[in-house]
């Protein structure tokens, strides 16, 4: 379904932002042709920005708890677009939030000579919009949960690294048609790459923990890398089960990497689960018990990773860092 929404642009010149302005909306229809079911309900406005840091800082006042929005930002990889969901009126408005010095190749670069870039931003940006589909999705699905659920105990931590997992498979998945080379190439050797340091790391900071004793900075330092690997991960499936490849295929060398490799349990695991939950969505998802197969694959990942989660009798999150 077409949709109707307003294309803010910040930080670039009159001239510039229409010409930007014109060439994403153009994409944006374009891509609607091509994926007629594509869901983009709930958007009133797309902001396209030079300050993607600082504008989702501005938005985060916007959100249901007024918490910063993060956003990866690591040296080996750094996000340039973000879908927000801020709550409206007992409902939601969906706000995708793009760098403007990445989208705005579709307006001003050379059709013939940048084509392939041109491509892959054309694909990042089918991507964020499977992400405003899938929200709506969601929301149809269960929309005062997403409302009122608190997470507590383990769950604060095992429970959302689920959503994000789902959120990036579908993505990819539903967006895979439009998938260009470089991208597969640049998503699969980020995946490898993470593979390749995410256990001597997590084991090193295990190993100062038996120093420092401080379970929150153990726990901040897994989030950021061990989570990672989880969601490069599930990038990957979304490509392996949207273009119906085996990972063989896509990338003999990733394939190689897990195989018999600290992650291959997890591996199969997400892949099982998210193939699973993608079997019967959306029309036969009700609630979030949708995730309890996954969120059971993620917990034994932190296990074999070294940290046991558990929750007390009062709902508090427990740690446990077994020597092995």
């Amino acid at each position: 379904m077409e949709s109707d929404y307003q294309i803010v642009l910040k930080g670039m010149s009159d001239e510039i932002a229409s010409i930007v302005s014109e060439a994403v909306a153009k994409t944006i229809h374009n891509i609607e042709l091509a994926n007629e079911n594509l869901d983009l309900r709930r958007i009133e406005r797309i902001i396209i920005c030079t300050d993607f840091a600082g504008e989702l800082q501005n938005l985060s006042a916007s959100t249901a708890s007024g918490n910063p929005i993060t956003h990866t930002s690591e040296e080996y990889a750094t996000a340039v677009a973000k879908v927000l969901l801020l709550p409206k009126n007992g409902d939601f408005e969906i706000v995708p939030v793009i760098n403007a010095n990445i989208i705005a190749i579709l307006g001003l670069g050379d059709q013939e000579k940048d084509s392939d870039a041109i491509d892959y931003v054309t694909h990042l940006l089918h991507h964020e919009l499977c992400h405003v589909h899938d929200d709506n999705k969601k929301i149809d699905a269960y929309r005062d949960d997403m409302l009122r659920t608190s997470y507590v105990g383990k769950d604060m931590f095992i429970r959302p690294l689920a959503e994000v997992s789902w959120s990036e498979y579908v993505a990819n998945r539903l967006s895979s048609q439009s998938a260009t080379t470089t991208a597969i190439e640049l998503m699969t050797s980020s995946f490898i790459d993470a593979l390749d340091r995410t256990k001597v790391l997590v084991d090193a900071e295990i190993k100062a923990y038996r120093h420092h004793a401080d379970l929150e900075r153990l726990l901040v330092f897994f989030q950021r890398h061990g989570e990672f690997l989880v969601k490069t991960a599930s990038y990957v499936l979304g490509y392996v089960d949207g273009l119906q490849k085996p990972l063989e295929t896509l990338s003999p060398i990733a394939s190689k990497r897990i195989s018999g490799s600290y992650f291959e349990e997890t591996w199969q695991g997400l892949h099982v689960s998210l193939n699973d939950m993608y079997k019967e969505y959306p029309g036969n998802w009700k609630d979030l018990t949708v995730y309890d197969e996954l969120t059971a694959v993620l917990e034994t990942y932190y296990d074999n990773m070294g940290l046991v989660l558990s929750t007390t009798a009062d709902n508090q999150a427990y740690l446990n860092v077994p020597f092995r």
